[in-house]
């Protein structure tokens, strides 16, 4: 077996809770299969981009403030492990104007735990929103973009692309479909 160190860095403290759950599961479900172990290091991680010499001399010192046998080091190289991610699309046409559609779209976000990450005005009748998700039940975070488009009629059309893992984006897709469930709209992609 191969030890890994994992550091996250963690926004705040709700991500650090949700860190912590999912440690606590593996850690008990490693204990009942008496296979491999996950736990959280009780310890002050200490990252370093030193040459050689710089990182004896800076070890040196340690070793002189705390217990002998009480450091380890390990070189490290940086793995990247992203879960896959998939994209899905919805197209929503709304009997409205832009105004209208971009207040009833910030509303149903809002109600959602979401970052609004970037709202572009690019005409008066053409502007892009993105939106950061994170899905409730440890099921993940979506990006959202939100391309809407009012043609001559007063009407518009908003393109939602939605970039996620499966299960988060099934659920925010789901969602989204039963909010605009709820207004006289015409929804492709279902």
């Amino acid at each position: 077996m191969t030890t890994h160190i994992i550091v996250m860095d963690c926004a705040d403290d709700t991500e650090k809770k949700r860190v912590r759950y999912v440690i606590d599961k593996w850690r008990e479900e490693y204990k009942r299969k008496r296979k491999g172990k996950v736990g959280e290091v009780k310890a002050i991680v200490v990252k370093t981009d030193l040459d050689e010499g710089e990182v004896s001399d800076f070890l040196e010192e340690l070793y002189s403030k705390i217990s002998a046998g009480r450091v380890e080091t390990y070189k490290a190289e940086i793995e990247r492990v992203e879960p896959e991610k998939r994209v899905e699309s919805l197209k929503v046409a709304f009997k409205d104007n832009i105004k209208s559609v971009e207040k009833l779209i910030s509303f149903i976000f809002s109600k959602k735990n979401t970052i609004l990450n970037e709202h572009r005005y690019l005409s008066d009748n053409f502007s892009e929103m993105e939106y950061g998700v994170y899905m409730r039940k440890g099921k993940g975070g979506v990006n959202v973009k939100v391309v809407l488009q009012e043609e001559q009629r007063g009407e518009t059309t908003a393109d939602i692309r939605l970039e996620g893992t499966e299960e988060a984006l099934k659920s925010l897709k789901d969602d989204l479909i039963e909010d605009f469930s709820y207004f006289s709209v015409k929804v492709d992609g279902e």
